[in-house]
């Protein structure tokens, strides 16, 4: 840990205002990032997370043992508070955006797939599918540790993974138009 990290930690520890706030400049973007790949991209309820969070994090920030990775300490937080959030949401299906759909296949054959759209199919995933493919994935979470996080067995955990996969590669290739080799 650098003295500058320290520095940001007692400050925050002691309630300091610009201490909070180099800690919100530089570690914000980390929350963001999680909040958007378990959530939604820039949606209200990854922005309401993304806030909870950070607040979280600052409450809570004298239970921080300095002999970590405060990077880590913030990412761990991060994803289990998306966990937990996902939980609570109801599990519900969503199609892809109709419009998306219904564009003759011709105009896409030769279109890429550019990383908000990936997110955008990604999102569009029943929530134990993306959270299973987000973790395994996205995280590089082994099964053993998805199994834990997600208090399910390894073929139910296997299942999940396995179907996510194959409604990615099914919507990709909707939306492309054409047979992609992925996943």
């Amino acid at each position: 840990m650098t003295n500058e990290e320290k520095d940001i930690i007692n400050g925050c520890k002691r309630g300091d205002q610009s201490s909070q706030e180099q800690l919100y400049r530089t570690y914000g973007p980390i929350v963001k990032a999680v909040c958007y790949r378990y959530v939604g991209y820039k949606t209200e309820e990854a922005q309401d997370l993304f806030h909870d969070i950070i607040v979280m994090i600052l409450t809570n920030i004298h239970s921080f043992k300095t002999e970590s990775s405060i990077k880590s300490w913030i990412y761990r937080i991060s994803v289990n508070k998306c966990i937990d959030y996902l939980r609570c949401q109801s599990v519900r299906k969503t199609e892809l955006d109709d419009d998306m759909m219904n564009y003759p296949s011709s105009e896409r054959l030769n279109e890429t797939l550019t990383m908000d759209q990936l997110v955008e199919i990604i999102n569009t995933l029943p929530v134990n599918q993306k959270l299973a493919f987000n973790l395994y994935e996205v995280e590089g979470y082994n099964e053993q540790e998805i199994v834990k996080i997600m208090g399910m067995t390894p073929t139910n955990v296997r299942t999940l993974i396995s179907r996510a996969k194959q409604s990615l590669r099914n919507r990709i290739q909707a939306y492309l138009g054409k047979e992609i080799d992925i996943l």
